[in-house]
């Protein structure tokens, strides 16, 4: 009897324990979409592209819309509001290619997307290759964010920016890489926007960089500092928040709203940085 009842409280605990697993990974599901496989970049690491008066005037900015479609569905997050659904992966598209059209109308600035389509996905790892192989002096991963369920949400509301931490394997650059990204959330929260700031994370499963410093958790910044350049993901509001949905990502002029404000905050950050002028056009 006494063996009996080890054996069932056992089994109780492995069933707690999978709940408790199972929770954990769906209440962590968007961000594991974007963190990506944890190993070093396919491609050998270019040279940081140089920054400051007098490098000359052709900038190099990749944006990259967010997630794609895999095996014929979306891969970020969507809400329905009323009858409509919102994709992550279609909003991310919208708002690429206003940043796009605003930079390439005002700046001389080359400008390159990871894609060209929200029905086609690329891998992480290969996002930011396809930045470093450019020499891009800016790489910018474009989203929404959500909280993982079918309801509406209250307390997370407001734009942020996964950046590279700072204090560790190529500190200047992730500075850059902080100052560029905060440039962009003054300006979408110049919109009206709320400002959650920098969101900066350490590796889950002891992922290090070369020098043996605790990688980044996400694939973006991490792939980004490997690679030298300076990249960061910038999330546009909550889908599933009310106000972020109807006030900044239902409607187009919406969506151009906010590609402006990035493109607005990459001008910003160049042009301080002393390395590319831009048009008044």
């Amino acid at each position: 009897m006494f063996r009996f009842k080890n054996l069932r409280q056992a089994a109780m605990k492995a069933i707690i324990l999978t709940v408790l697993i199972t929770i954990a990974s769906t209440s962590s599901s968007w961000a594991e979409e974007e963190s990506g496989p944890a190993f070093a970049p396919p491609v050998t690491k270019t040279k940081t592209p140089e920054i400051g008066p007098g490098m000359g005037l052709n900038c190099v900015v990749v944006l990259d819309p967010g997630h794609g479609k895999v095996d014929g569905h979306y891969t970020g997050c969507k809400f329905e509001y009323n009858g409509i659904m919102y994709y992550e992966d279609v909003i991310n598209m919208k708002i690429a290619e206003y940043t796009r059209d605003y930079l390439n109308q005002h700046t001389n600035y080359n400008i390159y997307l990871t894609k060209t389509s929200a029905e086609y996905s690329l891998p992480l790892e290969e996002r930011a290759s396809f930045a470093a192989s450019n020499h891009a002096d800016l790489f910018v991963s474009l989203h929404v964010d959500s909280i993982p369920g079918n309801g509406t949400t209250r307390n997370a509301y407001g734009v942020s920016s996964m950046s590279p931490r700072t204090g560790r394997y190529h500190n200047e650059l992730a500075q850059q890489s902080q100052k560029a990204a905060n440039t962009i959330l003054n300006q979408l929260n110049a919109l009206g926007l709320n400002n959650r700031g920098l969101i900066l994370r350490d590796s889950q499963n002891g992922t290090l960089f070369s020098d043996g410093s605790t990688a980044d958790y996400y694939a973006i910044p991490r792939y980004s500092q490997m690679y030298g350049i300076r990249g960061f993901i910038i999330e546009h509001g909550y889908l599933n928040h009310t106000s972020d949905l109807t006030l900044f990502l239902s409607k187009e002029e919406q969506y151009k709203a906010l590609g402006e404000a990035d493109a607005k905050g990459i001008i910003e950050y160049l042009s301080q940085a002393g390395k590319c002028t831009f048009s008044s056009n």
